[in-house]
């Protein structure tokens, strides 16, 4: 994916804004070190997230505050303001986000935060997911199967020869020689076994058993399931 190389803008975060200047606008982008970061104001609570989007760099300053969310501008994808969890595709990471501190009409961001960890739920060890489909929404949906803790078995079947690719730039950026080969993988190779996703290339599931939970394939194995998720 495009990834943004300027220089971070604003003022330092870590000294200090006004709380009036941030009360303005409900939004403030400014610096910690070399990251860009946005504040949030949002019923009298200041929250602070990176000021980009995961998925196109889109600047979120730019975007819609509804609830606890905060929804890009550009494609959408939404992220929680108080962990930087990413709720929604088209975004497949989650944002960096800061401690704040309110002190003598300022508001100061200290340390980044460590995201949380979910504690996988015991009772799914024995289920099987499988997904058919290797784009951005198999690919997604199997990623936050792993985030909501689901510790099971996770096959992903696609028909493609290659990974899952980030098709915007493949028929974009790509063609027109702006963005090279190594941008169009949505996840390096070794995200896969991390996960525990069994990626199956070449992988055609051409009939279904709906009640016996049984998907064939064209090579004419066949593989069983406890859910399907169809993201073709």
């Amino acid at each position: 994916m495009t990834v943004g190389s300027e220089t971070p803008n604003g003022p330092d975060l870590t000294q200090g804004v006004d709380f009036a200047e941030l009360e303005r606008d409900g939004k403030l982008v400014g610096r910690v070190g070399e990251k860009e970061v946005l504040l949030v104001l949002r019923e009298d609570e200041v929250f602070a997230i990176g000021a980009h989007c995961s998925h196109y760099h889109a600047p979120l300053v730019d975007g819609l505050v509804l609830g606890g969310e905060i929804h890009c501008p550009w494609h959408h994808a939404s992220f929680d303001l108080a962990t930087g969890e990413v709720l929604r595709a088209p975004a497949l990471d989650s944002l960096p986000c800061w401690t704040v501190e309110r002190r003598d009409g300022k508001v100061f961001v200290r340390g980044e935060r460590t995201a949380k960890t979910r504690t996988p739920a015991p009772m799914e060890a024995s289920k099987t997911v499988v997904i058919v489909g290797g784009g951005a929404a198999g690919l997604a949906a199997a990623a936050e199967l792993r985030r909501q803790g689901f510790a099971g078995k996770l096959v992903m079947l696609s028909a493609e020869d290659a990974p899952p690719l980030d098709r915007p730039n493949l028929s974009k950026d790509y063609l027109a020689g702006a963005a090279p080969e190594e941008w169009l993988p949505l996840r390096p190779e070794n995200f896969y076994s991390e996960n525990g996703i069994d990626l199956r290339l070449g992988a055609v599931a051409n009939g279904l058993d709906a009640k016996a939970r049984r998907l064939t394939l064209a090579d004419g194995s066949t593989l069983e399931f406890d859910r399907l998720l169809l993201a073709t």
